[in-house]
């Protein structure tokens, strides 16, 4: 099962595919940790979306400094506590391994957060962004 979908565009090419990336890194990750694959499969694949996050974190921020995005600030916590909320559940992974306890924290952490964060804030910034400058 996929949780990309067409909704969670938000105009900026980069970020698109980026955002269409990192859906992909979390299905997949989900799908190790829901049909009990072995903790190294899980465990490269949780690496593997913490990695990619932060660095798609960072070429986010760095376009809204590019573009002076009003909502900068905000939307730097934002990315701060998700960073802060990932790594205790790496943290929980290495403690306990692949558990469906773990499933549902990663689900509501890694799935909730990340499509409504792109179909909130980084729409709004999308918007923002195209519409005051070209991209």
């Amino acid at each position: 099962m996929s949780y990309w979908t067409d909704f969670l565009l938000v105009g900026i090419p980069l970020i698109d595919a980026q955002h269409r990336k990192l859906v992909e890194i979390i299905d997949k990750l989900m799908e190790a940790s829901k049909n009990g694959k072995g903790k190294e499969e899980t465990a490269h694949a949780l690496s593997f979306a913490v990695t990619y996050s932060m660095e798609h974190f960072r070429d986010e921020e760095n376009l809204m400094e590019r573009y002076s995005y009003p909502g900068i600030l905000a939307h730097k916590r934002l990315h701060a506590h998700f960073t802060m909320s990932v790594n205790a559940l790496v943290k929980e992974f290495e403690r306990t391994g692949p558990n469906m306890a773990l499933t549902g924290k990663l689900n509501k952490t890694l799935v909730e957060w990340l499509i409504n964060h792109i179909s909130s804030e980084d729409r709004l910034m999308g918007r923002y962004i195209t519409e005051n400058s070209i991209v």
